[in-house]
């Protein structure tokens, strides 16, 4: 049986999916962050779809502006000083989505 590697898109659709998370987080403003959810929404794909993306075609992306439903980010030692730099305001290790987090309604403004 042969498996197709997720790393690299096969398909039109994949390449458009990740050309899609990867336009909507590129699109985040420093000082904002958003969540994998929000991000999956405008880009029609599902979150962790959305983390994979980031995972495996986002090095050049602001990754720290894309966290977790809750504001925690995957690795807060290097996004804490991003947010710091950029005016993230945080609690404790979360962003505070309440005064920086956009929605989809927001990213879609975003894009157009």
């Amino acid at each position: 049986m042969t498996y197709l590697a997720l790393s690299s898109p096969k398909t039109t659709n994949q390449q458009a999916a990740v050309e899609a998370v990867r336009r909507v987080v590129g699109l985040v403003p420093p000082g904002n962050v958003t969540t994998y959810g929000e991000v999956a929404k405008v880009a029609g794909v599902g979150p962790r779809y959305v983390g994979w993306v980031m995972r495996t075609h986002g090095a050049d992306l602001p990754w720290w502006r894309v966290v977790r439903a809750d504001g925690t980010t995957h690795d807060p030692a290097r996004a804490l000083p991003r947010w710091d730099e950029e005016g993230i305001g945080a609690s404790g290790a979360k962003a505070v989505l309440s005064l920086h987090g956009l929605d989809a309604r927001d990213l879609k403004g975003l894009t157009g």
